[in-house]
């Protein structure tokens, strides 16, 4: 079974809807896609250090990448998701804080070539990084991706926790590792994660289990996320 067909099986079990031309991706190098990461508010401890809103940490960037936390991240490998609109809204913008020109003209040009590609895409599109490691490029086509669809998916069917990442992410590790049918390893996987951030992604996903422990009908399912949608919303 495919990253599609887990997808459509998902929004089966969950009562969500489902195209598949929402499911779509782009491929960045590793120093873009931590630049995305970086400007598009991550809240990765590594990168508030630099800001906690985008115009300050447009205007740190150059600390940032002279920096020893630059190079732990530029070897990282993953994905993200971007919104159209929003990225053509505010990201020119927040590249624009940039003081240094050279850095700025350079992550312009990638801002531009992002937005051609974005012209043949949906509203929200999964962002992974490029790699010549093979054990890289199988994770990255199968689980990175599959991640990242599944936050379209979610927020396709309206079930984004507003301003509370660690929710969300939560709720995504939720449903990968139910359509892997591994939601009884999400405590030995909390447990093995050594960088705090990611740990989070399966202690939050153990509290969705649990609330959704007994529930079968899709259509209960669905309403029981969309209440708890509406309760852990900022």
């Amino acid at each position: 079974m495919n990253e599609l067909e887990k997808l459509k099986k998902l929004a089966e079990e969950f009562n969500l809807k489902y195209k598949d031309k929402w499911f779509q991706q782009i491929w960045v190098s590793k120093e873009e896609n931590i630049f995305l990461e970086y400007l598009w508010m991550c809240p990765d401890p590594i990168y508030k250090k630099y800001g906690k809103n985008p115009l300050d940490r447009a205007k740190n960037i150059e600390a940032f990448l002279a920096s020893d936390d630059f190079l732990e991240c530029i070897n990282r490998w993953g994905g993200q998701v971007i919104e159209s609109n929003s990225f053509k809204k505010y990201f020119l913008i927040w590249i624009n804080y940039i003081e240094n020109n050279e850095i700025k003209t350079k992550y312009i040009k990638f801002y531009n070539r992002i937005i051609k590609e974005l012209k043949l895409k949906n509203s929200s599109v999964a962002i992974l990084t490029k790699s010549k490691k093979e054990h890289e490029k199988r994770k990255l086509k199968s689980i990175i991706l599959f991640h990242e669809w599944i936050h379209i998916l979610l927020e396709s069917n309206k079930l984004r926790i507003k301003n509370n990442w660690k929710y969300n992410e939560g709720l995504v590790t939720f449903f990968q590792e139910y359509a892997g049918k591994k939601l009884w390893q999400l405590e030995s996987k909390a447990k093995k994660s050594t960088y705090d951030f990611q740990k989070q992604y399966f202690i939050y996903a153990i509290k969705f289990r649990n609330w959704l422990k007994g529930i079968n009908l899709p259509a209960k399912r669905k309403q029981k996320l969309l209440t708890l949608v509406k309760k852990y919303s900022k």
